[in-house]
């Protein structure tokens, strides 16, 4: 399976590249621009031996790939629509965005248009298979490929996308992926990530999720 990693050079999207090609997968990272694209896909073979990498604008890469992570920061979720929206129908698409806002030393979750990112990807894009997760792992942990993550990921989708998402979870040592409803639950996650880095910032630590008695 081919996988674009849109808006793949930021933190977030870089941590996911490297979990995705430790665990043998062939990623595209994805940019607005092809030189920071090519950059960034190339700066992750040389950390990583064997890398199946490449750097592709944004709807090269959609297009390219059998599932698309979208990894935009929220501010340019409508921009990468604008022109990428026909590049996801079909495809599986990770919405991995957080909508957040700092304001006065604490993190919120901000209101999007149809409900969640997720809904609203599905919104632009009806013919993609949206599933919202991953939204809690710590980039710099996703990032540093030798460490062991721990924790579940939630995800939220409305069809079978969520199982290929699952499998692909597990294919990141030690996460867990639980289904958590359709992609109407997916504005708790976004609730569920602002509690998480307030934590981390009270407490100076890097916190995960873990639901027991599942």
């Amino acid at each position: 399976m081919t996988i674009a990693v849109l808006g793949g050079t930021g933190a977030e999207g870089l941590g996911i590249s490297a979990r995705l090609v430790a665990a043998g997968e062939e990623v595209i990272v994805g940019s607005r621009e092809p030189r920071r694209a090519g950059e960034a896909a190339a700066k992750l073979a040389a950390e990583l031996a064997g890398a199946r990498i490449r750097g592709a604008v944004n709807c090269d890469a959609a297009t390219a790939a059998d599932l698309v992570v979208v990894a935009v920061p929220f501010a340019g979720v409508d921009e990468l629509l604008d022109t990428c929206a026909a590049a996801l129908n079909g495809k599986v698409v990770l919405d991995v965005v957080n909508p957040l806002r700092l304001a006065r030393g604490l993190f919120q979750a901000v209101q999007v248009a149809d409900g969640s990112v997720g809904a609203h990807l599905l919104a632009r894009a009806p013919g993609a298979r949206v599933v919202s997760g991953l939204k809690h792992e710590s980039a710099a942990n996703l990032r540093a490929v030798g460490r062991r993550l721990a924790g579940d990921v939630l995800l939220c989708g409305d069809d079978d996308a969520k199982r290929v998402v699952g499998d692909l979870v597990r294919r990141m040592p030690d996460l867990r992926p639980l289904d958590a409803g359709g992609l109407a639950m997916a504005p708790l996650l976004d609730q569920v990530t602002a509690l998480l880095l307030n934590l981390n910032r009270r407490h100076g630590v890097e916190t995960s999720l873990r639901i027991v008695g599942l």
